[in-house]
């Protein structure tokens, strides 16, 4: 597609007095899901094999509904499906997008990489596709890198974002963690208009290596291994990247519509709620019913909630997620 020639016109923002893509005009235009085709109900939690520190992390679970790609369900076939809904409802064609940031690290290759064929089913060939992998938080990552390049002076004025994991490979069949999470993909058009009004208002991300002990998935089947204290740095970094967003946009907890987090597990959802004192009738997951998604909750929530109507264009929202076991972590402010 035809780089625009006022790519440069974007003014530096001041980030200490308002959001960072603030008069960038980046507006959110369509949303996507995807779920894997197995449903599957979860039965008692005492069914389930467990230990001390699954026990501590995950709590009584809180999921009732979960969902299982099969082999089929590649992690580029659910992007696609969720990314063509977005499109749809975007009202743009594959033919417009300049760029494609699709985050994933659940089913990891060393070639054949995810972005560029996701890109590629979608019949986008030529404009720059490309693979993240910030685990839980990828969506906030991904955005967040999108957000960057659309305000570059490359040109580009229309991504698209696509999540897709397949977490149920990354958990020990019949252990309490296998009845918390689920496969599924979630994706977002966003477009820039230099002066328009902004959907995307601020952001922010960072990483640590020295947490990335917190959670690793490796040994021969790669499953996820948790540390007992995860909940608790997780919880003081999403206060961190939430108040940091407020404060620096002169927000309070209270101005904001809704509070649509990576919840990850039940002690976090609850933790989030109480930590930064939010109204419990405003913190919107999909947790209970479709489970941990990975990088895909936070988009797959927003996409069925705007189709349920819960949520609606113009609703201030804050997102914040932890990922990878707290080694990255950020959020995002921005209007549906």
């Amino acid at each position: 597609m035809p780089q625009n020639s006022d790519a440069t016109s974007f003014s530096p923002m001041d980030t200490g007095h308002q959001g960072l893509w603030e008069g960038s005009g980046i507006r959110f235009t369509g949303y996507g899901h995807y779920f894997g085709s197995e449903e599957i109900h979860n039965e008692s939690v005492e069914n389930a094999t467990t230990n001390a520190v699954e026990d501590r992390v995950i709590g009584g679970v809180g999921v009732r509904t979960r969902y299982r790609a099969t082999d089929e369900e590649t992690p580029v076939l659910m992007a696609t499906r969720a990314s063509r809904q977005a499109l749809e409802r975007a009202g743009v064609d594959a033919s417009d997008i300049d760029l494609v940031v699709v985050s994933h690290w659940t089913d990891r290759n060393y070639v054949d990489e995810v972005g560029a064929l996701t890109a590629a089913a979608l019949g986008i060939k030529g404009p720059m596709a490309f693979e993240i992998a910030g685990s839980c938080a990828g969506y906030i990552q991904a955005v967040h890198t999108a957000a960057a390049l659309l305000t570059s002076p490359a040109g580009y004025r229309r991504a698209l974002v696509a999540t897709t994991e397949r977490v149920t490979r990354r958990v020990r069949p019949g252990s309490k963690g296998a009845m918390l999470v689920s496969d599924g993909a979630g994706a977002c058009v966003m477009e820039a208009t230099p002066g328009g009004a902004s959907g995307l208002i601020d952001s922010v991300f960072h990483t640590d290596g020295s947490l990335a002990h917190m959670s690793v998935a490796g040994g021969e089947q790669g499953w996820v291994r948790s540390h007992p204290d995860l909940n608790d740095v997780a919880l003081a970094h999403v206060r961190d990247a939430v108040e940091d967003l407020l404060a620096r946009n002169k927000l309070t907890v209270d101005d904001i519509d809704w509070l649509i987090p990576h919840s990850g597990t039940e002690p976090l959802a609850k933790g989030i709620q109480h930590h930064l004192g939010a109204d419990p009738g405003r913190v919107l997951t999909n947790l209970s019913f479709r489970g941990n998604v990975s990088s895909a909750s936070i988009p797959t929530t927003v996409s069925e909630l705007l189709e349920r109507g819960v949520v609606a264009p113009g609703d201030l929202v804050l997102s914040p997620s932890i990922g990878g076991g707290v080694w990255c972590w950020g959020g995002l402010l921005y209007r549906i």
